[in-house]
């Protein structure tokens, strides 16, 4: 299996401490035997940190259709959606952390008719689609895109880059938000959705802690898999006690 992150930019010293506890936490779970992959913008500054714990590619290539400067987080799926269509492969966003081994995964990997797998959204609103609403397919899933599955035989790229050409034609620039590429990763997933082979992941403990979201949660006993929203990841640092107790076992 593959695991890979994406950090570019000013995230990549503002957000190194929180990408180090997701890589070791998926490492903890699933062991060392698979791939862990950071790709970035300048490889150099992030090797003498992360070289023991993850492989560090460098995103930039001549085909490279997702470089492109935004506040849209379309730079997460360079080099390419895909690496190898021959392995279960996992994106997962720098705030995103996996408490305990994830069952559901493994019985996700294991139906036959599931193609893709995806976290939950706290509640579905029209502006978690971002910019991509405009498109105005009523029937996109509400889902977050800081955990993203795809397994071993079926790709995503086709699907996404056809959103991303619609996104680059019809999205102006002072349009343009966040959340536009997980909105257009929920288009491409419309179609699997609606044919029951997109797996989206049970939200009671995959999970969005934020300003805005499960703002009561006191503890993560039950919780497999945190996702500590962005902007300021307010769960990280209110839970990295646990995190640390998890990776010390």
């Amino acid at each position: 299996m593959i695991f890979r992150w994406s950090i570019w930019g000013l995230h990549k010293e503002k957000s190194s401490e929180l990408l180090r506890y997701s890589i070791l936490s998926f490492k903890k779970q699933f062991g060392k035997s698979h791939r862990y992959i950071i790709y970035t913008d300048s490889p150099h500054e992030l090797e003498d940190k992360f070289n023991k714990i993850a492989e560090v590619l460098d995103f930039r290539s001549s085909d490279n259709e997702y470089d492109i400067d935004s506040v849209t987080t379309w730079r997460k799926w360079c080099p390419t959606a895909r690496m190898d269509i021959t392995e279960t492969e996992f994106y997962i966003d720098s705030d995103v952390f996996l408490l305990k081994y994830p069952e559901e995964v493994d019985e996700f990997i294991k139906n036959p008719k599931l193609k893709f797998g995806i976290l939950d959204e706290f509640k579905g609103q029209p502006w978690q689609h971002g910019a991509m609403q405009k498109k105005g397919v009523r029937e996109a899933p509400f889902v977050n895109a800081g955990f993203f599955v795809q397994k071993a035989g079926y790709d995503i790229s086709s699907d996404l880059i056809k959103e991303f050409e619609w996104w680059k034609k019809n999205i102006e620039n002072d349009e343009q938000t966040h959340h536009d590429e997980q909105g257009a990763l929920a288009i491409a997933l419309t179609k699997y959705s609606m044919s029951g082979e997109l797996y989206v992941l049970p939200k009671d403990n995959y999970i969005l802690i934020g300003e805005n979201e499960n703002r009561s949660i006191q503890d993560l006993e039950d919780i497999t898999l945190l996702h500590a929203v962005y902007p300021d990841h307010p769960a990280f640092y209110k839970f990295k006690y646990f995190l640390d107790k998890i990776l010390n076992e």
